[in-house]
């Protein structure tokens, strides 16, 4: 049973309100209520219209050409020269987050690639450290490190066996401790990277339905799992990682906080989901690979 538009639309509801909440009580102005507000309705039509148009026939959209693009998107910023942290792309009047905008569909395709045998695996394997590097670059630790997990959660799924475990794991553990390691100079802004504690701060109760919206967000995410893509529940370990790191203010909190890029990339991600799951196998991922066996 393939996860429709709709149930993914109904998941991501729980951490918009929330953000609404947060707004409100950070008192944001009218400008930043129409950002957000457009955020919403744009991500609606992307995955609006990526759902349409793989029903219309259209030639798929395979899971390697989105691995590339998210790559090339990922390593867009880095050319930006700025003296900062270097982790957005400017369009139009707007500064886009590129990570949380790209990360889970670039998480998706990787997975759907890895469920399959040979040089699938290889490639997306090697794109995930590839990936890695990148954002350790801008520098985005907390990115990584949501990566990393993620990672994690599709190679333990798809049992690729210790050997390719190790392989995958160990270097992004290192990625990840160096990008830890690298300073990073921004200041938390309480509406968008500490969304918990400005929540709680204001209310016990703000807090309590701040934060039930985010994990309500994993756990619809990591239910339709279970009778869809199976990726859906390494983009929620993705998601929770934020989350918690958020709690520190070093990362926007995606979704229940301000901030279009994670918003418009949970809408890419919807949209391309017809797109992907039609190139994954059923249960493939839950079947030990000849890799698994000999190990």
């Amino acid at each position: 049973m393939r996860p429709s538009c709709l149930s993914l639309f109904i998941a991501a509801v729980p951490p918009i309100l929330g953000s609404c909440i947060v707004l409100a009580i950070a008192a944001v102005g009218r400008g930043g209520w129409i950002t957000h507000l457009l955020a919403i309705s744009l991500a609606c039509c992307l995955a609006l219209a990526g759902s349409r148009i793989s029903k219309w026939g259209h030639r798929p959209i395979t899971a390697s050409v989105i691995v590339i693009l998210a790559l090339i998107g990922l390593a867009m910023p880095l050319f930006g020269g700025s003296s900062g942290p270097e982790r957005w792309i400017s369009v139009g009047p707007l500064r886009l987050y590129i990570a949380p905008l790209l990360l889970p569909s670039f998480i998706a395709a990787c997975a759907v690639s890895v469920s399959k045998d040979g040089k699938h695996q290889v490639i997306s394997l090697a794109a995930v450290l590839g990936a890695a590097c990148l954002l350790a670059l801008q520098p985005d630790a907390s990115q990584v490190l949501g990566l990393l997990v993620a990672g994690a959660v599709v190679v333990v799924q798809c049992r690729l066996g210790v050997f390719r475990i190790g392989l995958v794991v160990v270097p992004l553990v290192l990625v990840t401790m160096w990008a830890f390691s690298l300073p990073d100079l921004l200041a938390p802004v309480p509406h968008v990277e500490e969304v918990f504690v400005l929540a709680l701060g204001h209310s016990l109760f703000a807090g309590i339905a701040v934060i039930a919206c985010a994990i309500a967000l994993i756990v619809g995410l990591w239910i339709q799992s279970v009778r869809g893509p199976f990726w859906l529940s390494a983009v929620a370990a993705y998601y929770a990682t934020l989350f918690v790191c958020s709690t520190t203010g070093i990362t926007p909190a995606p979704l229940v906080g301000y901030g279009a890029g994670p918003i418009l990339g949970f809408g890419l991600m919807v949209g391309l989901i017809e797109w992907l799951e039609h190139q994954n196998l059923p249960n493939k991922s839950m079947q030990p690979t000849a890799d698994a066996a000999a190990d």
